[in-house]
Formats: C-alpha cells, structure tokens, sequence
C-alpha cells in the first residue's frame, strides 16, 4: 500500500507523510459506516508500516499522499488513532517534496531536515509583509542532517533562465565561469542556477527585504556558503525549507507586487556587494545555520543538537528584545495537551522548569513528575522557542514564548539591529560566529 514516506518537522510538531501507491485500491478502507472501524482499517496498515520500517514516530499527524496529493490525514498518539476531523474527508493540498527523492530509491528510511528557521516572514507584522510566506519547511527542526540525497543523474536537468533576469524581462549576458547550483525546484525541474543568481533568490524568500543593507549582506554571505558547502559534498539542494527557501523572479513579483522592483534592486545589491564571499572557520566552510528571533542570547550548538562547533556558541543578541517576533502567548486546551504529551492537565498540574541552557532556554521541565527536555517538548507542542513559560488558567495552559527558531547561529532580527547602529555585515556576522573569517573565492 506504502511505498515511501516522508518525515518533516514544523510548528505543529513532527508529521508523518505516507505516499500511497497508485495501483492500491485504497477506497475500500473508508468504506465502513462507523468512524471508529474505518479509523481501525487505516491506523492498521499505518501502523504496520511503521513497525516494518521502524519509524520512530508516537505523537502527530499522518497524511496520505497520493501522486503529490494530500488526500487525508489521521492523527496519532502514543499510535492510539484518532479523528480530528467529524469525517474523513479528503484534504486536497500539494506536496512539493514529492518530486526531491530519486523516482527508483523508495526512501525507506524517510527524510528529517532543515538545520535554519524560515520564520521571521510569517510574524513579522511590522516589518514587510512583501515577505511573508506559508512554509512547508521544518521549521523547528533540531536535527543537522547526516546524509542527504547526492548529486546523480543530469539527464533530466535543464538550464535555469538567463543569469540575473532583468526587471524589464530582458536578459543580461551569462557569466559562464560563474559556478552553478544543482536546484530541485517545487515544480519537479531540475535547474542550474548561476551560484550569484541563487543566492539573490535565496536572499529575497529567507529574509524580509525591508531589513538593513548590511543585514541583507550578512544573509548573502550565509546563503552562499551554506549552498557551496552542500554542493561541494555532492548534495543536490531543493528550493523550500529542507535546504534554504528560493525564489524565481516570477515568484517574487507576485510576493512583492508593486514594491518589485525596489526590493530586487535592494537585495541584488547586497549580493553584488558580497560577491563570491563565504564565512569559513579553519579554512572550512561553516555550518551556515541561523533562525528568526532570539531571546536574548543564541544558543549552543550542542545543546541542540549534540554537536558542538567553536564558532556555534552562545552569544548576546540583545537586539531581539525590540523585534516583534520576540514575544508571544498561546494558549492551549486541556484536552489537546493530553493528545499531544499524554498528560491530564487540571487546574492542579504541577509545572516546574527544572534547568536552563547557557542560552537561557529550558532544559528541563517537570509537569506531574514526568520529566521532558525543553526543545522536545518545544518539538511536541509546537512552540516557537524553548525560552518558554507555561501557567495554568481557567482551564487552559498558557504558553509564553520569547524568541522564535532554534536560537543557534545568526539572528535574522539581531543581525538587522545590529546593522541599525551602524554596525557592518563583517560584524554582525563576526559576532554571531566567532572565530570565523570572511573569504574571498574558493
């Protein structure tokens, strides 16, 4: 019935992505008249698939895919199955990642990603809202990715358009010395895209374009080098949240409108000026990661993800307190903590933070005598940061939030009040990695 699967981490926690065959006569497992007896036919085969393959997944959401399509979803807990929804009706939404995995591999194991946050674009209210987006990225993924799919087959790549498409439509002269990026595109093209071209894309969806120039180029040099990194270990990049989110022309028209032509000219600048400059750490390229909004202090690379680099450490980044993204309460239903975390909350419910990170996020946190990391439990609820506060009121679990992203690496919001008091890319950039060194060609 399943013949791959995906994993992909989001606000809402991890999703499970199962993609059904086409020759699959699926429709007779929502043939029953009870909710429950078709939930049990389905979560049956769901699960059995999981056990075969050895997911290690207990809490969220499965969708069902079927050629690029969500046609459903179930919702699992603890793998208890359970309706969110009065009937299973289909969920008609396209799945972009679809066309990333190499048609004769079936991706057993499944896919994990992002290591950077595309999130300032979604909140930020007072700043462009040009750039907001809807993202199908992980966005609070806490995992550096390990393997990712290799470069192959070229046969089924096409040139990407011409280098630096002008506003006017007509095109500029093709530097063809310059590098070029293997991109899997959303549309399932394979295209190659001239190094300084991608990055202007890249520039334009990761980062609002009404921030400062000298963060503009601050996120220049990191899209570069995160993308030279990548290629050079033979990984072929896709344009949405498991890699770093890109952008044509054509898409940015109609994410700009009327302001086109003044954002692109903005950030085509803050590329030009940074041309092929990379940030790199023993000569190295860096693990270019960075995230929306911190509260304060980023965090320790290790903390995160049990990896630690010399240059991913945790530092001031007090520009935050005054970004709009930096402050948020949610508030949540008893009933939807239970199914999320297994937990009866009452007005009773004993909360206690147990630890903080050198970042000053939660470690720890006790609720009831169980016990839970900070960034799993961030991961479970869907929270924006793990610098979070939890009180319980009139039957509901209130949750304050101060940052937003996994808090490692540069501040999107830090770096543009960085470069509000006049400080340059070179600098924001220094800060927020030290030790590293901004270089010139390969």
């Amino acid at each position: 019935m399943f013949y791959k699967h995906l994993l992909v981490n989001d606000e809402s926690g991890t999703s499970l992505y199962l993609y059904i065959d086409f020759n699959y006569e699926f429709a007779k497992d929502f043939e029953s008249s009870g909710k429950k007896e078709r939930g049990k036919t389905m979560i049956g085969k769901i699960t059995k698939y999981m056990e075969d393959k050895k997911i290690n997944f207990k809490v969220g959401k499965v969708f069902l895919v079927v050629g690029g399509l969500v046609i459903g979803y179930l919702f699992i807990n603890n793998q208890n199955y359970s309706d969110l929804t009065d009937s299973f009706e289909p969920k008609y939404n396209y799945v972009e990642e679809i066309n990333v995995f190499d048609n004769n591999n079936n991706n057993e194991n499944g896919v994990t990603a992002p290591i950077q946050d595309n999130e300032s674009k979604k909140e930020d209210s007072s700043v462009s809202k040009e750039n907001q987006q809807p993202s199908t990225k992980n966005e609070t993924s806490n995992v550096l990715p390990k393997e990712e799919k290799k470069a192959s087959a070229k046969e089924n790549t096409k040139p990407s358009t011409p280098v630096q498409e002008t506003i006017n439509k007509e095109p500029a002269p093709i530097n063809e010395t310059e590098r070029k990026i293997t991109l899997y595109r959303y549309n399932g093209i394979i295209e190659q895209i001239p190094i300084e071209q991608y990055v202007i894309g890249v520039v334009a969806a990761e980062m609002p374009a009404s921030f400062e120039i000298e963060a503009l180029k601050a996120q220049s040099v990191l899209a570069r080098t995160y993308a030279l990194k990548k290629t050079d270990e033979g990984i072929v990049l896709n344009d949405n949240v498991s890699h770093q989110v890109y952008k044509d022309n054509q898409q940015l028209k109609q994410l700009w409108r009327n302001n086109f032509e003044k954002y692109y000219k903005k950030i085509e600048a803050a590329v030009k000026e940074t041309k092929d400059e990379t940030i790199r750490y023993n000569d190295n390229y860096i693990e270019a990661v960075y995230h929306s909004t911190s509260n304060g202090r980023t965090e320790d690379s290790i903390t995160v993800w049990n990896n630690s680099y010399p240059y991913l450490k945790s530092v001031d980044s007090h520009w935050d307190l005054d970004a709009s993204s930096y402050l948020k309460t949610t508030e949540k239903e008893f009933d939807i903590l239970k199914s999320l975390i297994g937990i009866d909350f009452t007005n009773e419910t004993n909360i206690k933070i147990l630890s903080r990170t050198a970042g000053n996020r939660v470690k720890e946190v006790m609720i009831d005598n169980v016990v839970f990391s900070g960034i799993k439990l961030r991961e479970m609820l869907g929270l924006r940061s793990a610098d979070f506060e939890i009180e319980i009121k009139d039957g509901k679990a209130v949750f304050i939030t101060r940052g937003f992203g996994h808090g490692v690496g540069m501040s999107q919001y830090g770096a543009n009040g960085m470069a509000k008091e006049g400080y340059t890319y070179k600098e924001i950039l220094k800060h927020y990695y030290p030790g590293t060194q901004i270089k010139k060609g390969d």
